[in-house]
């Protein structure tokens, strides 16, 4: 949990929406004010860098 902290709020927002929620990147990009593209590269990057965070971690 505290690794998801960590996150930039774009890319915590993103993954919650998309993880924890559920919702299709439709929505996501509805919700987030963005296009659909920005909503896979930011949850791209933001599961990147939580892998990264997580393996530091360990």
């Amino acid at each position: 949990m505290l690794a998801l902290g960590r996150l930039p709020r774009r890319q915590r927002e993103a993954l919650v929406l998309r993880y924890y929620l559920d919702l299709p990147e439709t929505e996501i990009a509805e919700i987030m004010r963005v296009r659909q593209s920005t909503v896979r590269s930011t949850t791209a990057r933001a599961l990147t860098r939580l892998l990264r965070e997580l393996g530091d971690e360990a």
